[in-house]
């Protein structure tokens, strides 16, 4: 068939049924595909039934231009309309209206006048009147806004098309809010056909970014609109509309734009509420016109990307966010040196050092248990006091924490939160979340509906009693969980007991753990567990989080658990592997060495590698730091720098893949290596792989600074002139005078050593324990 012009193509669009973004299978839902029109939207029946309305009462004419205010899709089809016709066309448009609107637009032909983006239509609107009204006989005027066309179009053709494909069965019809004209048409001729069919209306909220779409109440209201008409007018939300929207295309392949979207996801809302039925939904144009908009681009994802339980998605972690709190549980205090602790503070200590080093604010907490029964067994057993055993341990845990390169941590004592942990115990008696039952305080889960919901649980068909002795607790339900236990004969007698309004008291593991974590951190965002420690652990710290104090961890990390040799009888513990005579910043690389979520084998052979490793990268620094200075490192030394830093960045950023960084790390030491065996490392290609090293270590906290050789330009000028008179002994063989040159280098606070390329200085070591 050959049509005579493009204009009898417009309407007669096709209904297309959904598949996937229904959610009730006894409710359909059809799609009216506007974007079929030859303009790409539904205001092509507008702009045609206007312009011919015109033209039938002489008001337009030959020589008169057409005017009219639109946000975009009205002034695309005038534009095509007039383009056939050969009618000049001016249209004021809004500057925020999307660019493909106002390039469309052009390429018709049309003239477009913008106005002020935050004055939305109504500024176009307010200029296009006047125009009309000072040249009246230049101008013809359209007023989509109050124009009988703009409900005749509809009410003609779109209404009867509806009613025709879906052989009469529909019973509701949802359109978006803008002129209106389409819903008043609709309304109209549907109502005639069948009253019972039902025509909903959507509304986005004042102050939204809908493009073409009104709200009523802050706009002016069309003159041809009639809420009265309606059955329904129904708000919607900005992100719901361009949710759906993305969602469309991704689940229906159809590529809708924003006022489309918030006509589909009202549609899915009224779907979920019906018993049965037959939506249409208007689909009023093509998401192509957005896409230079908001609508379709991601919103960009900024930080660490970290896999989170409960999350299908990773969760990004932005430093310029809020100051985020990291926490995990340290090692108990009676065995401090627990692998499976100290690989969750090291994996967190990266992720502050991450967070930093980007600019953020992070603070690292490691919750320490002093009130449990191991530690005051622990303490009994040793003769001291509760308070004064888990002050030495503490000691004991912040001392191994260094040694292991973990800066800036804090380790609370739980006891030193008991103010927290009442607080919380009665904020969650106050919501009816626990209750008390023979001188002890139960968090009831039963009352918690999200119990379970994070680690996607049906809490009816868990096996209760293996872990716990039913037994010993007076529980109404055995799922239950202890918050303030009552106190042992032994524990009064001790005198580790605190009185409360329930009786003497001590706090479980769990209130602990979150009441130091409440008392220690500005939020709770990134909580670290191992397999061990996922259930029960992670839904009671949630919910005594989630009702006691109203928080809500962003992200909740899940390591794989250490373990030891094949026929090991025991898991070997931090002190076993210092014992192995490795740096401890060697073990803290063999815990970074593979990703935090395997598990990871404690075997000799595996330490003294990572020894070898991280040895090598210590020498690497210091002939580095010895070889620079000054100058414009070479291209070659540039792009081996920036390879590194973009390989660290890649590996953090995805999940804290350290392991994946490994390869650059020592391809990279390799060649710098060997440009400094060789002498082929300039000054300036030095201290550019240093920087680029050292940028490294401030995430990854591998190198000894007490191991790093001084500069000699940074040496002090007493210890270089020493240094110059010592040699001058040695080369005279006055070995007397030598040693007693060394002794005043080292009352300088300073250490020295001799190698082939000559004295090297440093910064005297730190005595045991101190940092």
């Amino acid at each position: 068939m050959i049509h005579d012009s493009v204009l009898s193509l417009v309407g007669k669009t096709p209904l297309v049924r959904m598949r996937r973004v229904c959610p009730n299978p006894r409710v359909t839902i059809c799609a009216k595909i506007e974007s079929r029109n030859p303009g790409g939207s539904i205001k092509d029946r507008v702009a045609l039934a206007m312009i011919e309305a015109a033209e039938r009462s002489g008001e337009l004419t030959s020589g008169r231009t057409v005017i009219e205010a639109t946000s975009g899709n009205t002034g695309i089809g005038l534009a095509m309309v007039c383009a056939v016709k050969g009618y000049p066309l001016k249209l004021l448009m809004p500057a925020s209206a999307s660019e493909e609107r106002k390039r469309i637009m052009r390429a018709y032909g049309a003239e477009i006048v913008l106005t002020p983006g935050n004055r939305g239509t109504d500024g176009a609107i307010e200029e296009a009147y006047r125009l009309a009204r000072e040249e009246p006989d230049r101008y013809v005027l359209m007023d989509q806004f109050n124009n009988p066309a703009s409900i005749e179009a509809h009410y003609a053709a779109t209404a009867v098309e509806i009613f025709e494909s879906t052989g009469g069965a529909v019973t509701h019809v949802v359109a978006a809010l803008g002129t209106s004209g389409t819903a008043m048409g609709l309304v109209k001729k549907l109502k005639e056909l069948n009253p019972a069919i039902t025509v909903v209306a959507v509304e986005p909220r004042p102050g939204h970014k809908i493009q073409g779409l009104k709200n009523m109440q802050e706009s002016y209201p069309p003159g041809i609109f009639n809420k009265h008409a309606l059955d329904a007018i129904v708000p919607v939300e900005d992100e719901d509309a361009f949710a759906m929207a993305r969602r469309l295309a991704r689940d229906e392949g159809i590529l809708a734009g924003m006022s489309g979207g918030a006509a589909m996801a009202a549609a899915a809302r009224l779907a979920g509420e019906l018993a049965e039925g037959l939506i249409v939904v208007i689909l009023a144009d093509s998401g192509e016109r957005y896409l230079s908009t908001t609508l379709f681009a991601a919103p960009e994802k900024k930080g660490v990307a970290l896999t989170s339980v409960g999350q299908p998605e990773p969760v990004h972690l932005d430093p310029a966010a809020a100051a985020p709190g990291l926490f995990t549980f340290g090692p108990p205090l009676s065995e401090p040196g627990d692998l499976d602790a100290w690989r969750r503070i090291v994996t967190l200590d990266v992720l502050r050092r991450t967070l930093a080093r980007s600019g953020g604010r992070p603070t690292l907490a490691v919750g320490l248990a002093d009130l449990d029964d191991r530690c005051l067994e622990a303490s009994r057993a040793a003769g001291r006091k509760c308070r004064e055993y888990a002050e030495k341990a503490r000691e004991q845990v912040a001392a191994l924490a260094a040694s292991l390169g973990v800066a800036d941590a804090v380790f609370p004592l739980a006891g030193e939160a008991m103010d927290e942990a009442m607080a919380l115990a009665r904020k969650l008696m106050d919501k009816g979340l626990a209750y008390e039952k023979l001188r002890s305080v139960y968090f009831d889960v039963a009352r918690d509906k999200a119990y379970g919901g994070l680690l996607g649980l049906d809490m009816t068909k868990l096996c209760l009693g293996k872990t716990v002795d039913l037994d010993s607790y007076a529980k109404d339900h055995p799922r239950d969980f202890t918050l303030l236990k009552r106190v042992s004969l032994k524990d009064l007698k001790a005198g580790d007991v605190w009185a409360t309004a329930w009786g003497n008291v001590r706090p479980s593991w769990f209130l602990q753990m979150a009441s130091a974590a409440v008392r220690t951190l500005p939020a709770v965002t990134v909580v670290a567990t191992d397999e061990d420690k996922t259930f029960p652990h992670i839904e009671n710290l949630r919910a005594v989080w989630a009702g006691g104090a109203g928080l809500a961890p962003a992200v909740w990390l899940v390591g794989g658990r250490i373990c030891g040799r094949e026929g090991a009888q025991a898991v070997p513990t931090l002190a076993d592997l210092l014992g192995y005579g490795v740096h401890p910043l060697a073990v803290r690389a063999w815990l970074l060495s593979t990703s935090y979520h395997k598990p990871l084998c404690a075997a000799p052979e595996a330490l003294a590698m990572w020894e070898r490793n991280r040895t090598r990268i210590q020498e690497l620094a210091a002939g580095l730091t010895l070889a620079a200075g000054e100058g414009q490192p070479s291209g070659a030394a540039q792009a081996e720098a920036e390879g590194l830093e973009a390989a660290l960045e890649a590996a953090l950023a995805e999940d804290l893949s350290v392991a994946q960084f490994w390869p650059a790390l020592f391809a990279f030491a390799r060649q710098a290596n060997a440009g400094l065996a060789a002498g082929t490392l300039s000054s300036a290609d030095a201290a550019r792989h240093l920087a680029a090293l050292t940028a490294a270590d401030a995430a990854l906290g591998l190198l000894d600074p007490a191991g790093l050789p001084l500069s000699p330009p940074n040496w002090p000028a007493e210890a270089a002139r020493l240094i110059e008179a010592r040699g001058q002994a040695r080369a005279a063989k006055d070995f007397t005078q030598a040693d007693a040159l060394r002794r005043d280098i080292e009352a300088m606070g300073l250490r020295l050593e001799d190698g082939p390329g000559g004295a090297r200085l440093f910064a005297a070591r730190p005595p045991a324990g101190q940092g």
